[in-house]
């Protein structure tokens, strides 16, 4: 049986391959990074580091460039939809995922396991992917779909470890916390992760403004008006700041200590 981990090069992801690495679970036969063209940089440089810390080889994979896809679209032209905000209370169907990260690891799993185009696999457990979902995200545990590749989550059940349970091992065996990994123009950033993006990387961040301005007009079905961020306004004109900014003081700053907590 292969055993493979799904490499996204965030923490969780990063956390296994270290924890396989310095023998606290099990040998991996490989990893699988699916590239999708739109990572920030600070991931790519992150990945070119780890692959030459790992024992095991590291296989990229990928189903075209995300960003430059999207924007050669034409009116003909299928591509996944992005979770993008609608206008009115929606959100299109996020097919992101499947098509540019979930698929093609499964399609380089069976090109390992020597499998042909149309070839069923029909023994159980030919593979096993290990998923960098920690202990506090465990809810976002799924069973595979294909009974000849079971799912494993050896930050739930083999050693159960939290996103800073994690952070706090690395630094721990003397490393970095690495970048978080999602895409550029993720509609699943938050303020923080937004403000981040365009006060340290500023061309980054212009990058998702582009795509917002031109995938935006013509995505989804019904041809609505679509955006990055949840308050439906263009992504240049949203506001990241906090109220600590403005002035208000947190809770921390208020507390004085008496209430025995």
């Amino acid at each position: 049986m292969l055993t493979i981990l799904s490499l996204g090069a965030g923490v969780q992801s990063t956390t296994l391959a270290l924890l396989s690495k310095h023998g606290e679970l099990e040998p991996l036969d490989c990893a699988i990074f699916a590239d999708t063209g739109w990572e920030p940089a600070a991931v790519y440089r992150h990945l070119a580091w780890l692959e030459t810390q790992l024992p095991f080889p590291v296989h990229h994979v990928s189903a075209g460039n995300r960003i430059q896809d999207q924007l050669r679209q034409t009116s003909n032209t299928r591509l996944p939809n992005l979770p993008m905000f609608t206008e009115g209370q929606g959100r299109l169907q996020r097919q992101c995922t499947r098509d540019y990260k979930i698929e093609p690891i499964h399609q380089k799993i069976r090109e390992l396991l020597g499998l042909k185009k149309g070839q069923h696999a029909r023994k159980w457990g030919l593979a096993e992917k290990w998923i960098g979902i920690s202990l506090d995200e465990a809810g976002r545990m799924r069973a595979n779909e294909h009974t000849w590749m079971p799912h494993r989550y050896p930050l739930v059940f083999d050693i159960p470890m939290s996103r800073h349970g994690c952070i706090k091992w690395l630094k721990a065996h003397g490393y970095q916390e690495p970048p978080r990994s999602a895409c550029i123009g993720c509609p699943f950033h938050n303020n923080k992760e937004w403000r981040a993006l365009k006060n340290n990387s500023p061309g980054e961040f212009q990058e998702a403004v582009t795509f917002e301005q031109t995938r935006g007009q013509a995505a989804g079905p019904q041809r609505l008006r679509s955006y990055l961020h949840q308050a439906r306004i263009p992504l240049d004109q949203v506001d990241f700041s906090t109220p600590e900014d403005h002035g208000q003081l947190n809770w921390l700053d208020e507390c004085t200590g008496l209430c025995g907590n």
